[in-house]
């Protein structure tokens, strides 16, 4: 699902509730409160769709080519390492 996330009020969604329903069939409804998306309303068929991949298991050995070296020559996002902390073993300061 390439469409990005229209966020609602969870108000806009009681008084509107078809609508949305109907949103989310093209494309995830997030639910926010007091400006926090806390839910997103999908459709069953994208739900189904990210269960499957939930239990999807696939050997390095049955990666394309592209894929694989996308995967060994990604860079880390520097919000991403700015986590790094994270897994560090050391004890706390």
């Amino acid at each position: 699902m390439s469409e990005p996330l229209l966020a609602v009020s969870a108000k806009d969604v009681a008084n509107r509730f078809g609508f949305y329903t109907d949103e989310a069939m093209q494309r995830p409804v997030g639910i926010t409160r007091h400006g926090t998306t806390r839910v997103v309303m999908l459709s069953l068929k994208e739900y189904e769709r990210l269960k499957r991949r939930d239990r999807e298991v696939i050997r390095t050995e049955d990666l394309d080519d592209a894929t694989l070296n996308a995967i060994l020559n990604a860079e880390i996002p520097e919000e991403a390492e700015r986590l790094n902390y994270l897994m560090d073993d050391s004890p706390a300061d």
